[in-house]
């Protein structure tokens, strides 16, 4: 076909295979469901929009990855519950034998850093102490993430893994948390150094007052 790139109806990124997972470990989850564990879970790794997720949920339903079925409220609309089938499972499993992509680090407090010749050292500390603040609200929700999602759903359901006892905990998803938290411990390291270095350049120097 002329005219640019088509799609292919099955081309799948990164959030589609989160989405799947989700849905493998914690299904069957809403839209709304679903955003909330992006937010606790996969934030230090994969932020996602809710219409992000809307658009995939239909496109994989299309493609016959999950399927919906609506659950009645009783005080409001009826809730849209997506489950993975088999399929989908499937082509979960196929991703997890292609290698990754190489991974680079978008953050723009290195390009401020990067640059800083050209700021004030009192605005690029500013930044600095602005990105302490975030890094330790986020390393503490992270500390927190384990309780976060089992509170997540009020439910009562307990997480299911499909690979290991009922009673077992999921030693991977423990393993990226535990990722999540060195990750931010080391960048909070990074931010203090480099806090003192750009304070240090604010400092007037010494006056020589002891000469004549």
């Amino acid at each position: 076909m002329k005219g640019g790139a088509v799609m292919e109806p099955r081309e799948a990124y990164p959030i589609t295979y989160s989405i799947l997972g989700l849905l493998a470990i914690w299904g069957p989850l809403s839209g709304y469901d679903i955003k909330r564990l992006f937010d606790h879970m996969l934030s230090s790794m994969w932020g996602a929009a809710q219409s992000q997720i809307y658009k995939e949920l239909r496109r994989m339903r299309e493609i016959g990855w999950v399927e919906m079925e609506r659950e009645e409220q009783e005080s409001r609309p009826d809730r849209k519950l997506y489950s993975i089938t088999a399929e989908g499972l499937s082509a979960l499993r196929k991703w997890q034998t292609q290698p990754p992509e190489v991974f680079q680090l978008r953050d723009e407090m290195l390009l401020k850093m990067l640059f800083g010749s050209f700021a004030r050292s009192a605005d690029l500390a500013q930044s600095l102490r602005a990105s302490i603040a975030e890094h330790e609200t986020r390393l503490l929700v992270y500390r927190q993430n384990t309780q976060a999602i089992a509170g997540a759903f009020p439910r009562g359901d307990k997480r299911y893994n499909p690979y290991s006892d009922e009673n077992a905990e999921d030693p991977y998803f423990g393993l990226v948390t535990h990722f999540a938290v060195e990750f931010e411990k080391t960048y909070l390291r990074w931010l203090y150094e480099a806090l003192e270095l750009v304070e240090s350049r604010e400092k007037p120097a010494p006056s020589d007052m002891g000469e004549s």
